[in-house]
C-alpha cells in the first residue's frame, strides 16, 4: 500500500480526532491537560469545514458555538479543517488544522520579543525563537493526538467517551 492510499484509508482518524477535540474543549471550557506539556487552553474559532465526501460546508464567524456545525456532524458530516486558538505557556497561537494529514497551516505565532530585543538578538535569534515556538505547537498537536488515540484504543471509548459525545451532540 503506498502512502497516498494509506492516508486515504486512515483519514477518518484525523476527522474523528478533530471532532473529539472540539467536544472535549467545549465540555471542559477549553482547558486540556496534555501529558508532557501540561495545561493548555484550546478554542475552535472563526472557521470549521465539514464534509461528507460529496459535499462540504464551511461554518464561519468569530467565537461561534457552531450550532450549524453540530447539526452537520449529527447528519454524518465530518470535520475536515478547523481554525484553532491555543494558549500554551502564556503564549497564544492561531492555526488551521487539516484533519486528513494533521497538517498545520496559517500558523500565527505569538510575538515573544519586543522590538528593541529583536534588534539585539539579530536575525539568528529571531529565527531560533520562531523555530522553538513551531516545535511547541507541533508538540502540542502531537500530544493531543496521542491522548486521543490513547482513549480511542481502550474499552473506555464506547462506554464513556462515545456516550458523552452523543449526549453533547444532542444538547
Amino acid at each position: 500500500m503506498d502512502l497516498v492510499d494509506l492516508i486515504k484509508e486512515k483519514r477518518f482518524l484525523g476527522q474523528e480526532f478533530l471532532t473529539w477535540l472540539w467536544f472535549y474543549c467545549e465540555r471542559n471550557s477549553g482547558l486540556i491537560d496534555v501529558k508532557g506539556i501540561g495545561g493548555t487552553e484550546i478554542w475552535f474559532e472563526e472557521q470549521m469545514v465539514l464534509d461528507s465526501g460529496n459535499e462540504s460546508i464551511t461554518c464561519k464567524g468569530g467565537s461561534l458555538s457552531f450550532a450549524e456545525a453540530r447539526t452537520a456532524v449529527r447528519e454524518g458530516k465530518k470535520i475536515s479543517k478547523a481554525r484553532l486558538r491555543a494558549a500554551l505557556d502564556g503564549q497564544e497561537y492561531r492555526l488551521t488544522l487539516n484533519a486528513e494529514t494533521l497538517e498545520i497551516t496559517g500558523l500565527r505565532l505569538p510575538r515573544t520579543l519586543e522590538l528593541s530585543e529583536e534588534e539585539d538578538t539579530g536575525l539568528a535569534g529571531r529565527f531560533l525563537d520562531r523555530v522553538a515556538m513551531i516545535n511547541e505547537i507541533t508538540d502540542l498537536i502531537n500530544g493531543l493526538f496521542t491522548q486521543y488515540l490513547g482513549l480511542r484504543l481502550t474499552e473506555l471509548w464506547p462506554e464513556r467517551e462515545l456516550k458523552d459525545f452523543r449526549r453533547w451532540l444532542k444538547d
